[in-house]
């Protein structure tokens, strides 16, 4: 696979264990891939040389799905149903390391 099948490979987040397996055995640093729903698991590309394995902009996205249903359902049923299930804020300030 020569780089720019490798960088096309890449942008369109379509790494398995197979694409992963060349680059990182060519390179003498740690491989590094871009991964999220429907990718192969951490375990599965690390197996083959991914030596990191990166949501990239996963996790704010999901963190911004949360904070729209939650203002969603505080506008449609006036209820507070929907932030049942947030961080106590002693989890918070612990994970903020302000403890």
């Amino acid at each position: 696979m020569g780089r720019q099948e490798r960088t096309a490979s890449s942008c369109q987040g379509s790494w398995t264990p197979a694409t992963v397996r060349e680059p990182a055995a060519g390179i003498a640093l740690p491989s590094n891939v871009m991964a999220g729903p429907g990718a192969p698991t951490v375990a599965e590309l690390g197996a083959p040389g991914a030596a990191r394995v990166s949501a990239g902009s996963g996790i704010a996205q999901a963190a911004h799905a949360l904070v729209r249903a939650a203002a969603r359902g505080l506008l449609t049923t006036g209820t507070y149903g929907t932030l049942a299930d947030g961080l106590a804020h002693g989890e918070l300030n612990t994970l903020l390391g302000r403890d």
